[in-house]
């Protein structure tokens, strides 16, 4: 069916979305409203903003109307939070999580504050229910650009006046605000006064694509009209292109914006065609903060992204991995761990990377990685002077999940690990009321203090 024509959902199918509803309304509470930047306390005394990811700025949705980006912005920004806590803890799977707003709270990050009925929203709530959006991504082991069809949201409820709106994203969409990635600041205020879908999407690319250095953005023609969704032949003409879609954005974006832009035509030089746009930042430079590149892991540790079936890469044997280390980085080695057993030990780590199929382009980082997550204590231990404690590496039965573990959390950034950590103190306190847990850090050489407790936890939200 076209949208819009869709049939109405039977009396059955109704009441059991509204018992999922009431389970979930009273088992989470789902972005409280200190957390929600769509929340009014935030709103009328602080810059509600959120952090997004590029893939959905410069997604292309040509059957999105403004209203309809709105609506999901503001989705997005009232659940971006939440997603990444459940994407580091494993409490709830990724498309699992019901989310709830106040219409009004909605209504406001959207500029719709003096509309009463809820009737357009329910109507956007239905367009992202059945829109569908196109996501190119690298599969792991897999260098050709592939193309991922997705939904964005499989439920929605929408009051008719006053009330809560729900909505849960899909699976995909939520491990796609936890992938590794950059991620932009959104003003909600700003997107909140903009009118115009071309003003919407255009101050985003802004935001994504204004170099840092130059503050300045370079586009051509034709990649900026299929961005703004003005590819129509009614635009062919640069005249009507630059009165009806480039003239509104800038416009509207230097009235409500926290900085100004400015455009330059760049012309080619035999033909005078005008080929590529140059969009020119002026303002504080604070206005446009650089982006967020902090991930839970700073290399992906298998299939996060999607569910994809594993790529067949075919590992080289453990001796042309050992022979990656040469014998200047071994040399460094033995004076950066003294005593050890260098040798042996990238031995072992080369097979020990053959059989759990980890990929090593940059060899002396996964190898002090390893070593220093695997073997964290015993480093610890070896740097007071004792080296014969590196014979017990080579007991020690690798292939168990918590080695996996560690190194996955060797390559978190510390903000990461330290919610691992903190949750392991509070497991700790649940299976030992009566024990004080001992002072750990987050330094690799505790890990085997605390990352035990938290393995479960780790593998499910982690899976390495």
């Amino acid at each position: 069916m076209e949208r819009g024509t869709k049939a109405v959902a039977s009396a059955a199918g109704a009441e059991g979305t509204s018992a999922e509803l009431r389970v979930q309304r009273g088992a989470h509470t789902v972005n409280s409203p200190r957390r929600s930047p769509l929340a009014v306390s935030n709103w009328l005394h602080g810059d509600p903003s959120f952090l997004k990811v590029r893939e959905l700025i410069e997604v292309l949705d040509p059957d999105l109307s403004v209203v309809d980006r709105k609506l999901l912005d503001a989705m997005l920004a009232h659940a971006s939070d939440t997603v990444l806590s459940d994407a580091v803890t494993g409490v709830m799977p990724p498309g699992t999580r019901i989310y709830s707003a106040l219409a009004t709270d909605v209504k406001r990050a959207m500029g719709w504050e003096s509309h009463k009925s809820n009737t357009r929203i329910l109507t956007a709530a239905k367009n992202l229910q059945s829109s569908v959006i196109t996501i190119g991504y690298f599969a792991p082991g897999d260098a050709t650009l592939r193309h991922r069809n997705i939904s964005l949201i499989t439920l929605s409820e929408v009051p008719e006046s006053q009330g809560v709106i729900y909505w849960r994203f899909s699976p995909e969409v939520e491990k796609l605000l936890s992938m590794k990635g950059e991620r932009f600041l959104v003003q909600l205020k700003v997107l909140a006064k903009l009118t115009s879908g071309y003003s919407h999407r255009l101050y985003q690319l802004l935001c994504a694509n204004t170099d840092r250095e130059t503050l300045s953005w370079t586009v051509s023609v034709g990649d900026l009209r299929q961005v703004l969704n003005a590819a129509a032949e009614s635009y062919d003409k640069w005249a009507a292109f630059e009165r009806r879609v480039l003239r509104v954005a800038v416009d509207e974006i230097n009235e409500h914006a926290a900085f100004n832009i400015r455009y330059e035509l760049v012309l080619q030089e035999r033909t005078k065609k005008r080929t590529h746009i140059r969009f020119i930042f002026e303002g504080p430079a604070s206005a446009l903060p650089p982006a967020e590149t902090e991930t839970f892991l700073e290399e992906p540790t298998g299939q996060f992204v999607f569910n994809l079936p594993a790529a067949d890469v075919s590992m080289p044997p453990p001796a042309t991995v050992a022979g990656k280390l040469g014998n200047r980085v071994r040399s460094r080695y033995r004076e950066q761990f003294p005593g050890a057993p260098i040798d042996e030990l990238i031995d072992l780590w080369a097979n020990w990377c053959v059989r759990h199929r980890i990929r090593t382009e940059r060899p002396p980082r996964i190898f002090e990685r390893w070593l220093n997550t695997v073997f964290g204590d015993l480093a610890a231990e070896a740097s007071e002077g004792d080296a014969s404690v590196w014979s017990a590496a080579f007991s020690r039965d690798l292939d168990q999940p918590v080695y996996r573990v560690m190194f996955a959390l060797g390559g978190m950034v510390a903000r990461q690990r330290q919610l691992w950590l903190t949750l392991a103190k509070s497991k700790h306190g649940d299976k030992y009321p009566s024990r004080k847990m001992p002072t750990v850090s987050l330094d690799c050489a505790d890990f085997y203090l605390w990352v035990p407790l938290i393995q479960d936890e780790f593998l499910k939200a982690n899976p390495v």
